[in-house]
């Protein structure tokens, strides 16, 4: 006779149930990196408001302290220019791929709603965030070891990319648990999407290093920017 319990079911991170606890900011964030699909869950068909306030709310402040982090290598009037270019340059970038993200979901049949589309892009952004704040320390190190502008950018970038990957991925499970196949055109979106925070990012340089002028005075490419990086013929205070 078998006296061993029966193996419990494996957990599935991605259950789409509604969370048990009030969503309030620290339950929705904490839901959102363990289990993802209670969030989803609720801005679909629950507390949806409150949900994405609390989302909007930790993004605004995670984005924000990271930009802390990010203007520590200059320090001085960074401290509030870095923080500013990255909350508004990633409301921006949300904002103008908004509407392609809502063609291309329609685009696989799936009955779409704006403002669950707004949600999920919501959630995603939030979870880049939250991953983003999460790793400034490692940022925060290097931007006191170095003065090197160049291998800053490089480094935040690449924290910056692993931190999206996880919230394109959140995205592109939610439009699977929301519109059934509807994530197959997603992998085309994120590459625009990607491409058009990249370009955001170099509108509106310098963000890690600093500028006489808050903006800058010429139009470039993020291709030809980031050659002229890494090519070593950056003007001082030009990144």
């Amino acid at each position: 006779m078998n006296d061993e319990p029966p193996a419990l079911p494996p957990r599935n991170s991605f259950e789409y149930v509604r969370m048990d606890e009030p969503p309030t900011t620290w339950s929705v964030i904490s839901a959102l990196l363990k289990q993802p699909g209670k969030v989803v869950c609720e801005l679909l068909e629950g507390r949806a408001a409150t949900v994405l306030g609390a989302l909007s709310l930790v993004a605004v402040v995670a984005l924000g302290l990271y930009g802390l982090v990010v203007g520590s290598l200059e320090g001085g009037a960074q401290y509030g220019i870095a923080p500013a270019k990255i909350v508004g340059g990633s409301a921006v970038a949300a904002l103008i791929c908004l509407p392609s993200l809502f063609v291309f979901l329609c685009l696989n049949g799936a009955d779409v709603r704006l403002r669950d589309v707004v949600s999920l892009l919501m959630a995603s952004i939030c979870l880049t965030a939250v991953l983003l704040v999460s790793l400034a320390p490692i940022a925060w190190i290097f931007s006191q070891s170095t003065d090197s502008v160049a291998f800053m950018a490089c480094l935040h970038i690449v924290l910056w990319l692993v931190a999206l990957g996880f919230g394109l991925r959140l995205l592109s499970k939610s439009a699977i648990i929301a519109w059934s196949g509807a994530s197959s055109r997603l992998g085309v979106w994120a590459c625009i999407y990607v491409l058009v925070c990249l370009q955001m990012m170099t509108a509106m340089r310098p963000i890690v290093g600093a500028s006489p002028t808050l903006l800058p005075t010429e139009k470039q490419f993020f291709l030809a920017h980031w050659m002229h990086i890494l090519g070593g013929s950056l003007e001082p205070g030009r990144d």
